[in-house]
C-alpha cells in the first residue's frame, strides 16, 4: 500500500495518493481538491460505504452456537385414573464450525471481501473522475488557443472593415475575414459546450455539486514517467486484484467450514418426565449420521470454488499487467511525439511574421488564411495528441488509486 502511495505521488505529483481518499489530506491543487471532495459527495460511493458496514454486521451473525431449544409437553393421563405426565426438553446443538473457530475465520475473510468491493467501487470512481479532469484540463487549454484565435480573427476582421470603408479593398476580401471570424468563434462555443458538458458530468460523480476546474496544466506534466518496473509493482497491490485475492481466501475459509460441518452434528440437553410420585431426569446426548455424503460433496463444492476463484485471481492479474504495459506504451510513444510537435512549433511559427506580411501588404489575405490555418492545424495536433497521452497516463492512475 505504501509503495503504491509513493508511485501516484511520482505519476501525478500535483495531488497526493489517494489510495484511501476519504482520510488522506489533498494538497492545495485543484485537481486533489476535486478527487477528494469526489470520494466524499458521490452517492454511489455512500452506498458502498453503508453497503459495507451492512455486510460486516451479516458477516458477525453467525459467530455464535444457535439458540437452544426448549420443549414442555402436559399429557394426560387414560383410562380414569393413570395419573397425567409432564415431559421437559432443553437441547442444545453444537456448532464444529463456530466451536473450532472456522466461523469466525469466514467471517474475517468475508470482511476483507467486502472492504475489497469498496475499494475496487472507489478505484474506479476516481479513474473515472480522473479521466473527466483529464479531459476538462484539454478543453480549458483548448478554449484558451480558440479565444486566442477567434480574438485575432476578430481583430483581422475588424481591420479589414476599416480598409472597405477606406475604400482599399473590396466586399469579396470582407466576407473572407468575416467567415473567418464567424468560423472562429464557433469553433469556440463549440468547445465552451463540451467542456460544460464534462463539468456536468463531474457534478454527477460530485454527488450533484457544482465542481469548477480552471487548470490548463496537466498533473506533473514536465516530469518524466516512473519505470514500468515500478508501476508493476504498485499495481500487485491494486484494488481488483486484492478484491480477486480476497474472494480466493474466503473460498479457502468456506473449504474449511465445510470440512468441520462435515463432522457428525452433535445435540446435548436435558430431559424430564415427571409423573406424579415418579419422575425421570437426565442428561441426553444425541449426533447426526452422515450416510448420505452430502457434506462431502459440499466440501468437494468448495474446492472446485476456491479453483475457479484463484483462476479469477489470475485472469485479473493477467489482464492488468497487460492494460499498464499497453498504456505505458501509449504513454511513452505520445508523450515523445508531443514533445517533438512542440518543440518543432516553438522554432517554427510564422504568426508574427505573417500579420506582420498582411498589415504591410506583402501577403494576401488568402494566403495569410490559409498558412494560419496550417499553424492552428499543427496547433491543434499537439492539443490533442498530449490530450491523449494524458489519458494514457490518468489510465495508469487509476490502476494505481
Amino acid at each position: 500500500m505504501k509503495y503504491r502511495h509513493i508511485i501516484i505521488a511520482a505519476l501525478a505529483g500535483c495531488f497526493t495518493a489517494v489510495a484511501n481518499a476519504q482520510t488522506q489530506s489533498a494538497q492545495s491543487s485543484a485537481w486533489g481538491d476535486a478527487l477528494l471532495g469526489i470520494v466524499h459527495n458521490n452517492s454511489t460511493l455512500k452506498a458502498a460505504r453503508s453497503q459495507l458496514q451492512a455486510s460486516r454486521l451479516a458477516n458477525g451473525t453467525t459467530l455464535k452456537l444457535p439458540d437452544p431449544e426448549a420443549e414442555v409437553a402436559y399429557l394426560f393421563g387414560s383410562p380414569q385414573g393413570v395419573p397425567n405426565r409432564t415431559n421437559v426438553s432443553v437441547t442444545q446443538t453444537l456448532d464444529w464450525g463456530v466451536l473450532t473457530g472456522r466461523r469466525k475465520q469466514l467471517a474475517g475473510a468475508g470482511n476483507q471481501v467486502a472492504e475489497a468491493a469498496y475499494r475496487q467501487a472507489e478505484q474506479q470512481l476516481l479513474a473515472e473522475a480522473d479521466q473527466t479532469l483529464t479531459s476538462v484540463v484539454y478543453y480549458n487549454k483548448l478554449c484558451t488557443e480558440l479565444a486566442q484565435r477567434a480574438a485575432l480573427a476578430n481583430e483581422v476582421c475588424q481591420l479589414y472593415q476599416q480598409k472597405f470603408a477606406q475604400g482599399d479593398i473590396n466586399q469579396i476580401e470582407v466576407n473572407k475575414v468575416k467567415l473567418n471570424a464567424s468560423v472562429s468563434q464557433a469553433e469556440l462555443e463549440r468547445a465552451r459546450n463540451e467542456r460544460q458538458e464534462l463539468l456536468l458530468q463531474l457534478q454527477r460523480l460530485n454527488g450533484g455539486q457544482p465542481l469548477e476546474l480552471a487548470d490548463t496544466c496537466y498533473p506533473n506534466a514536465n516530469q518524466p514517467l516512473p519505470a514500468l518496473a515500478d508501476l508493476q509493482s504498485a499495481v500487485a497491490q491494486s484494488p481488483a486484484l486484492l478484491a480477486a485475492q480476497a474472494a480466493v481466501a474466503q473460498q479457502q475459509a468456506e473449504v474449511k467450514l465445510a470440512k468441520a460441518e462435515a463432522l457428525p452434528a452433535l445435540m446435548v440437553g436435558f430431559q424430564g418426565e415427571y409423573i406424579k410420585e415418579n419422575n425421570y431426569s437426565g442428561l441426553s446426548l444425541g449426533f447426526s449420521l452422515p450416510l448420505w455424503g452430502n457434506m462431502r460433496r459440499k466440501v468437494k463444492q468448495a474446492k472446485a470454488e476456491v479453483v475457479a476463484r484463484q483462476l479469477d485471481a489470475d485472469d485479473v492479474r493477467h489482464q492488468q499487467s497487460s492494460q499498464l504495459m499497453q498504456q505505458y506504451a501509449t504513454a511513452r510513444h505520445l508523450l515523445d511525439a508531443s514533445d517533438k510537435l512542440r518543440s518543432d512549433l516553438s522554432t517554427t511559427s510564422n504568426t508574427t511574421l505573417l500579420r506582420r506580411a498582411l498589415d504591410e501588404g506583402q501577403i494576401s489575405l488568402l494566403d495569410y488564411l490559409l498558412e494560419m490555418s496550417f499553424y492552428y492545424t499543427a496547433r491543434t495536433t499537439l492539443l490533442d495528441t498530449e490530450r491523449q497521452a494524458q489519458q494514457a497516463i490518468s489510465t495508469l492512475r487509476g490502476l494505481l488509486y
